[in-house]
């Protein structure tokens, strides 16, 4: 738990720390700024908890923090706004974890608490999830510790066990040939149920790749959660007439 110190610094710059971005437009137009955008609808994922981790599946899901930020515990769907591109490919540009359907007003930085607060800050500013092997992923706190079992009894029986190379890398490429559609064939999003977690591990590729990444929890008018968004690409700010990647 965050100190009375940390929360006293926090309430000084929550609101600082909102986005700038009204993310909820990346999934409800069919343009924005320059470019065309699309929905991919991945369906429900389990959250015993509705307590939240984002992280990189591959590298940090083990020691991952969950926010302080949290949601009922349920099934909710999950969408991704793809920026579709034969010259440069498709990317996920923001993930969106339905809630409650309600419009969101407000969103919210997802934090820790274990956050460094000294200094000032700036519109824009945040802190984020590190991805160092391309995708990133949300789950709740208790998938989470049952994927650390899961991991403690796979290196009993293999001291090399990998995650990717001997588990995602087949099941990735299985979904993208069950489901094509912006995915390359090596795959760029799965659902994936630790055993006996009853509870899900959604993944999905980040953005550009390897990076620092944002969350930020949706409120609605009542203060309610409605949804939960995580920001890989500023598409105005990155898609321009003078860089069109």
């Amino acid at each position: 738990m965050p100190t009375a110190e940390w929360m006293k610094q926090y309430e000084a710059v929550r609101e600082i720390l909102d986005a700038d971005v009204k993310l909820e437009r990346y999934f409800t137009e069919k343009v924005i700024g320059r470019k065309e955008v699309d929905i991919l609808d991945l369906g429900p994922v389990h959250f015993p908890t509705g307590k939240i981790v984002v992280c990189d599946p591959m590298v940090t899901l083990d020691d991952a923090v969950p926010y302080l930020q949290t949601i009922p515990a349920g099934s909710y769907t999950l969408k991704l706004c793809v920026v579709p591109s034969k010259a440069y490919g498709d990317r996920y540009a923001c993930a969106k974890l339905e809630v409650s359907g309600r419009e969101t007003v407000r969103y919210e930085l997802a934090v820790t608490g274990e956050e460094r607060l000294e200094g000032e800050f700036k519109e824009g500013d945040y802190f984020g999830f590190g991805v160092d092997a391309g995708m990133a992923c949300i789950a709740d706190f208790a998938t989470k510790e049952a994927y650390l079992a899961f991991l403690e009894e796979k290196t009993k029986q293999d001291s090399d066990f990998d995650l990717y190379g001997d588990l995602l890398e087949e099941l990735l490429k299985k979904n993208a040939a069950e489901h094509p559609k912006y995915q390359g064939e090596w795959g760029d999003w799965l659902k994936w149920e630790v055993p006996g977690a009853n509870a899900e591990v959604a993944l999905f590729a980040s953005g550009w790749g390897d990076g620092y990444y944002p969350t930020y929890f949706g409120y609605d008018s009542e203060g309610e959660v409605s949804g939960i968004y995580i920001q890989f690409i500023d598409i105005e700010r990155t898609y321009t007439e003078e860089n069109e990647a």
